[in-house]
């Protein structure tokens, strides 16, 4: 066994040799072919930024677990578990949205030419002056029209632009956002537009959340007073009618039921008007939801292509093959 697996070595050893000359011809090949993709291929540069979510349910899950718990005990539902929790936000879902892609693409940015234009007209995607005859048929069949064309323009750099941006989740819940663009400061540029779009998109949100349950808190609030004030007047006429001096058992009973219901909804109103004080400082403050630890900067060295890992694996690639070619092809003429 060992005798044979010699033999195969020997013979492989041969075939190499024989064909050296051959072999490091596709060799060279391969070197030149890769030398000419990475002047041939665009250059893009990277930026990144990273963000780390400041989530803070404590106070209002606390508050207003406290405030549904005292009045489920009187039989009262508040129906305000949803409202009261602040919303919850998945930055990454953010970056890949639409929306957000869409409001980058329309953003005029500034360019190492001294243009203002968006990414549509920067990637030239709208550049009509090409022939081809799909367009000669879609032109023909009325299938180009502008409406369609302009739909189609946005979905190819929304194709394009996902492709460029990488969003990733460390364990510790940072998140960060890679952006590759054909120049530098674009690059920046645009990976911070993203972290200031994302804060203020949450922070929107958050302060329409505030809103929503400031209000439904002082709905709450006035129905409570109204409930208490009739509480107090019906208390005020049964005492009125009832003095203390000629009550019965069944007197006592009643002004016991009275007195019991004026306090449930004193306790009620005296809890959801320290509510609705917490929602109006809430919604008067800015509480920060998120924090741009680092900024977009400018990339000083191309990230792709990467020139040294190009070359080096399409020059092994060419070497492998061009030796795995004529060793398979001295076998077959071997066996025939």
């Amino acid at each position: 066994m060992n005798q044979k697996n010699d033999i195969d070595i020997s013979k492989i050893s041969k075939v190499i040799i024989d064909k050296k000359m051959n072999i490091i011809f596709l060799t060279l090949l391969g070197f030149f072919l890769s030398i000419s993709y990475i002047f041939i291929a665009t250059p893009y540069y990277q930026s990144y930024i990273s963000i780390n979510p400041i989530g803070d349910n404590i106070n209002s899950s606390r508050s207003g677990g406290g405030l549904q718990s005292l009045a489920s005990e009187y039989g009262v539902n508040l129906n305000i578990g949803d409202i009261n929790d602040k919303p919850s936000f998945h930055i990454p879902d953010i970056v890949n949205s639409r929306l957000l892609k869409k409001a980058v693409i329309n953003n005029k940015w500034n360019t190492i030419n001294n243009q203002s234009i968006d990414l549509i007209n920067y990637w030239k995607i709208n550049d009509t002056t090409k022939f081809s005859v799909i367009k000669f048929i879609k032109n023909s069949i009325g299938l180009n029209s502008s409406a369609n064309m302009n739909l189609r323009f946005m979905d190819v750099a929304i194709t394009k632009l996902t492709d460029q941006i990488l969003v990733q989740e460390e364990e510790s819940g940072l998140i960060v956002i890679t952006v590759l663009m054909e120049e530098p400061q674009l690059s920046a540029d645009i990976a911070n537009y993203i972290s200031i779009y994302i804060k203020e998109y949450v922070s929107k949100i958050t302060l329409s959340y505030s809103s929503t349950h400031r209000e439904f808190i002082e709905e709450r609030l006035q129905y409570s007073k109204d409930e208490l004030s009739n509480s107090e007047e019906e208390l005020k006429e049964f005492s009125e009618k009832n003095p203390f001096v000629v009550d019965t058992p069944e007197l006592q009973l009643q002004r016991g039921r009275l007195l019991r219901n004026m306090e449930v909804n004193q306790q009620v109103y005296i809890t959801l008007r320290q509510q609705y004080e917490m929602a109006r400082i809430n919604e008067l403050k800015e509480t920060p939801v998120i924090n741009i630890l680092d900024f977009g900067e400018p990339a000083s060295d191309i990230a792709k292509p990467q020139k040294l890992l190009i070359i080096f694996l399409t020059t092994l690639i060419f070497m492998a093959s061009a030796s795995t070619f004529f060793i398979i092809r001295n076998e077959i003429n071997v066996n025939q």
